[in-house]
């Protein structure tokens, strides 16, 4: 039994100097070009109550988060906070709203940090190209860190199918 304790303890001990050698930072971009104009992109993301035709988390939590939506729910200033046992508590701001150019956020996570999110609109002949971006600070803790490895194929599938409903959205619309 006392070789057991002391294999758990060799384990936690080398788990957490592997996390504290992790990337102390997550970010994560990816790009998809629509065959639409900017501004069919812009107002879907730019209007937070549109965010439940698109958002993967909105889509994965829809029975689980209560949202609550600030008096402004349109570009800089917007925001919307979200509670629930299962999605965990949080808010959405847009701190910039560029119309046409870029939209700029802020993700609150509580406890858990606040996390930076961009998206730009860059015209390519006829269709626009949407990056989508993320940045997290992971800080020091180990646990954190090892989190912000498991959390990242999740957050690229979040950003895939963020991105290709955006597209059909998007692409659904007429030109203005």
């Amino acid at each position: 039994m006392k070789k057991f304790f002391f294999g758990l303890l060799a384990l936690l001990v080398l788990l957490a100097i592997v996390g504290l050698m992790l990337p102390g930072k997550m970010e994560i971009t990816r790009h998809i070009t629509i065959a639409a104009p900017a501004e069919n992109i812009f107002e879907e993301i730019n209007d937070l109550e549109r965010w439940g035709r698109w958002s993967y988390w909105n889509d994965l939590y829809k029975d689980d988060m209560q949202l609550t939506y600030g008096d402004k729910r349109v570009g800089s200033g917007a925001w919307y906070s979200w509670t629930g046992k299962k999605s965990g508590d949080g808010k959405v701001t847009i701190t910039e709203s560029i119309p046409g150019s870029s939209i700029k956020t802020d993700l609150d996570f509580m406890e858990h940090g606040v996390a930076k999110g961009w998206y730009t609109f860059t015209p390519k002949n006829d269709s626009t190209q949407l990056t989508i971006g993320f940045s997290s600070d992971l800080g020091p803790n180990p646990i954190s860190r090892w989190f912000g490895i498991i959390m990242k194929p999740e957050m690229n599938k979040a950003f895939d199918y963020n991105l290709t409903h955006l597209k059909a959205l998007a692409e659904a619309k007429p030109v203005k």
